[in-house]
């Protein structure tokens, strides 16, 4: 795990997210990849000619760019392991463009269970092979030295737990949160595995019984907090690529649209 991409859209948060993404960088000595993206193109219906027309508003993409711009130089400076990599995409293209040979696609907490950011997310999860860190909307003094992983029983979780492995080994303290009424769910497995692999891990269970998936994702949420933890690791969409679009309570969604932790997450 040596390089990330970070996509930025020229908000308000572009300065939280570039400086969680050195945060991130500097926990795994690696090197920073910044794309500015645009906004999509506006589909307007010609009803008479049957077709349609798509319109760009250039002037709203270049206030776009500037701003990103703006942010990067404010927050990386001269910095030699933060590369500035201008593109004309929009995010979701650019993620697919980019998403490919980079070790961590890194994407701001989404605000809403819809609409681009979401698509952003999606693409990022179930079109690249890399894990996705989301930031949170205040970025934290260091990433990594307090990590929780959140296992379960799924492909997902023990793919999140194997990327995670470099960052794991140089962690302080590591917790392993699982829900304690899923009767299927051993953490000891994970913590078996992780001490192969020289890393010494603790084990604390969430309440989960009665829950549905978005209650389970705030008991997530708060299990997190009560660690103190700097980072979670966790498994994205234990479900089909279509349930898991549709699905607007899945655990998943709760987590990424209210973390205050930076999240790693893997399909």
């Amino acid at each position: 795990m040596k390089t990330m991409t970070l996509f930025l859209d020229g908000s308000v948060n572009d300065r939280e997210s570039l400086t969680s993404a050195l945060a991130f960088c500097r926990c795994i000595d690696g090197r920073l990849f910044v794309v500015p993206t645009r906004l999509r193109d506006i589909i307007i219906p010609e009803m008479e000619a049957h077709a349609v027309i798509q319109v760009q508003d250039e002037a709203a993409n270049q206030e776009r760019l500037r701003r990103a711009r703006a942010a990067f130089d404010e927050v990386c400076g001269e910095l030699d392991f933060a590369q500035w990599v201008e593109d004309d995409e929009t995010e979701a293209e650019a993620i697919i463009k980019h998403g490919f040979l980079t070790d961590v696609v890194v994407l701001e907490r989404v605000s809403r269970e819809d609409g681009p950011e979401v698509l952003a997310l999606n693409t990022a999860l179930f079109d690249t092979p890399s894990p996705v860190l989301v930031t949170p909307p205040k970025a934290p003094a260091v990433i990594g030295r307090r990590v929780a992983v959140v296992w379960g029983p799924s492909v997902q979780a023990a793919r999140a737990l194997r990327t995670a492995l470099p960052i794991l080994q140089k962690a302080e303290s590591i917790t392993v949160l699982y829900n304690g009424e899923q009767k299927t769910n051993d953490p000891q497995v994970a913590v078996i595995y992780l001490a192969d692999h020289g890393v010494k891990a603790e084990v604390k269970a969430f309440e989960g019984a009665g829950l549905t998936a978005r209650g389970r994702g705030r008991a997530i949420l708060t299990a997190v907090a009560a660690c103190e933890a700097d980072l979670v690791v966790m498994g994205a969409y234990g479900e089909d690529r279509l349930t898991a679009l549709i699905g607007l309570g899945r655990a998943t969604k709760k987590v990424v649209s209210a973390t205050t932790v930076p999240t790693l997450l893997q399909h």
